[in-house]
């Protein structure tokens, strides 16, 4: 295993600036010069830099330790080998305590965050030379912060309370000083996780994980039916899932539960129930070749649950002895990069990191170890210079074509030339599908959507038509009128005479004269009725004739002479001459039949003399009718 750290006075005092010693767990060590690297997150700004070749003369002794697990307690380092523990170590001074702890297997230490009132600072623990190197202080909010590493990027990621950060460890990157602000979430993260193959950051709040590129993009939500909080979270290549535990209270008795799921957050699966008494918190969990590890609050203990076996049964390998906070003790396994990747196919990037050619001698040759995909040959000044194999470029072959080479979830492969060349998901083209078929796709703010066939579909705004919505707004907008659009985009019409409705689709004569009236607009832009033989009325709506028993008779739409002229039910008909004649029923009579007949009449004359001519009072029925001049009696 090898692992870079800066070179000490107290190692080498004569070495020049700028050098690192690299370290074998098995050899001796000498000076070479860290790979020419980019930093790959994109919110972090580099630049190459070039460090000096020096060979050691002599040998330097490296010691080492075995260990399976190691647990952060309080203000120390405690390692354990097979159930037992072995070793210790004080790392961090009074009065600060850990807050977590991960392991790096490429540079062979562990990284863990440590606190005080004022401040949080992340560390290094050099598990060869037993250094410790104060990374980062901060003084943002520490609220139990946890870190993850990713070896591909040298990148750092903890979380403190409601946000995200990054922090580079890469010499050629610069870095803010309270790390780089990569989220700000709604909840607070309790966990987090990287994914170093695929390229991802995992985390997981009280209710949900969620995952994004490690450059904060595509963010999105996978699994969001958590039960309870302070869960925790683990990634693992070799199983291509992640792990991650739950909590719930029933009836006062917690339960808890060791759940995977892909790294899609599919698949979903219980590994362990475990029920016991109260006060019962799984809060820290680490996974290795074959087991997953967690911890107990109540008991202190570490657990160990096996990743492949159909009926996994848990144990517990040994108690935490802790005067301090359980909450704050943190564990991690040593999981080398060959077990991580053994067996998976798709992961360059830290197969790329796996040194090759190496040797168990009792010296480190200039270019043992140096080259991680490629031979390496001895320049004349004596430089290691590498060949890389295809795919591979970067000083040290560190450096793989398809590394992030396509987007949005596109599958890289080598072609002929050993160029990359993408394979897009549906929705996306281009050369590294960074180009969503959507683009630009939809005229005049149509939305565009991909089909069941992965083509690109567009809903056009008001007014607008076309696969593209790209024909005009207006065009064949208003039937019968003229089209305007207003400042919002929306469509108007000015409809012509006789038109109505949003379109003018609305005709005023459709529909208006009844009976086989033809409908016509009047000098008023009215409609008006030109009614069939027979009818009448402004629609056309009444027939024209009295019982049947008087014919019709129009002239140019005018209406016949028997229409409505006899009354009280008198019978129309025409004479010679045309002119209407009524025959009255038996209680009227007149021309019209408008005047009634009275059958039972008494009458009364009363004579009165006056000066002059006598007038008759006629009283018809008792009541008095009226009264006229009379001759003379």
């Amino acid at each position: 295993m090898v692992f870079v750290e800066p070179l000490g006075n107290n190692l080498l005092d004569k070495a020049p600036t700028n050098t690192a010693l690299i370290f074998s767990e098995q050899s001796p060590g000498v000076v070479v010069s860290s790979a020419d690297t980019t930093c790959l997150l994109n919110k972090m700004h580099c630049a190459r830099v070039s460090v000096l070749i020096v060979l050691l003369v002599g040998l330097v002794q490296v010691h080492s330790f075995s260990w399976d697990v190691v647990v952060g307690n309080n203000r120390q380092l405690e390692f354990y080998n097979n159930g037992t523990l072995t070793h210790t170590e004080d790392v961090v001074p009074s009065p600060r305590d850990m807050h977590s702890v991960t392991y790096d297997p490429v540079h062979y230490r562990l990284l863990f965050t440590d606190y005080d009132s004022s401040n949080l600072a992340i560390s290094s623990f050099d598990l060869s030379t037993r250094k410790i190197q104060r990374l980062l202080t901060t003084t943002t909010n520490h609220y139990y912060a946890r870190v993850a590493y990713d070896p591909v990027t040298q990148a750092l990621f903890w979380k403190d309370g409601h946000s995200i950060r990054s922090f580079s460890l890469n010499p050629a990157c610069s870095n803010k000083a309270d790390g780089n602000l990569l989220f700000k979430l709604e909840h607070i993260c309790y966990d987090l996780a990287v994914d170093s193959c695929g390229g991802f950051i995992y985390w997981v709040t009280d209710y949900e994980i969620e995952r994004a590129r490690l450059d904060g993009s595509e963010r999105e939500v996978l699994i969001d039916s958590l039960v309870y909080d302070r869960t925790s979270l683990a990634i693992d290549q070799q199983t291509q899932r992640m792990y991650w535990t739950e909590t719930i209270l029933i009836n006062d008795v917690y339960q808890v539960y060791i759940k995977s799921a892909n790294f899609n957050g599919k698949d979903r699966t219980t590994l362990y129930e475990y029920v016991a008494g109260s006060v019962i918190r799984a809060f820290s969990l680490a996974v290795s070749k074959d087991f997953i590890y967690w911890q107990i609050y109540s008991d202190q203990g570490i657990w160990q649950l096996p990743k492949y076996s159909s009926q996994p049964e848990a144990r517990k390998l040994y108690s935490v002895s802790s005067s301090g906070n359980m909450y704050l003790h943190r564990i991690a396994t040593n999981y080398t990069l060959e077990e991580q990747i053994e067996g998976v196919k798709s992961c360059h990037a830290l197969q790329a990191l796996i040194p090759h050619d190496s040797n168990s001698g009792s010296t480190v040759p200039v270019c043992q170890n140096y080259c991680f995909q490629g031979e390496c040959g001895v320049s004349a000044d004596g430089r290691p210079t590498c060949s890389c194999k295809a795919g591979y470029s970067g000083e040290r072959c560190e450096v793989y074509a398809c590394h992030k080479h396509c987007s949005n979830g596109g599958v890289c492969s080598l072609n002929e030339e050993n160029k990359p060349v993408c394979q897009c998901t549906a929705g996306y083209v281009g050369e590294r599908c960074d180009v969503s078929i959507c683009k630009d796709y939809c005229l005049h703010q149509g939305n565009c959507s991909v089909g069941a066939e992965s083509l690109p579909n567009c809903s056009c705004a008001a007014g607008y038509s076309g696969e593209r919505c790209e024909v005009a707004g207006c065009r064949d907008y208003c039937l019968r009128g003229n089209c305007s659009v207003g400042a919002e985009g929306g469509l108007t019409c000015s409809c012509e005479t006789g038109y109505s409705g949003a379109r003018c689709e609305v005709n005023a004569c459709q529909g208006y004269c009844l009976n086989g009236g033809v409908c016509s607009l009047n000098e008023e832009d009215e409609p008006a009725c030109e009614c069939a033989a027979g009818y009448d009325g402004g629609r056309c709506e009444l027939p024209a004739y009295n019982d049947n028993s008087c014919e019709a008779v129009t002239e140019g739409g005018t209406v016949g002479a028997c229409h409505q002229f006899c009354l009280h039910d008198g019978v129309c008909s025409l004479n010679e001459a045309g002119e209407p004649v009524c025959q009255c029923s038996a209680d009227h009579e007149g021309d019209r039949c408008e005047v009634p007949v009275y059958n039972d009449l008494s009458f009364q004359l009363v004579a009165t003399v006056l000066k002059g001519k006598p007038k008759v009072t006629v009283t018809v029925g008792g009541g008095e009718q009226s009264t006229c001049a009379s001759a003379a009696l």
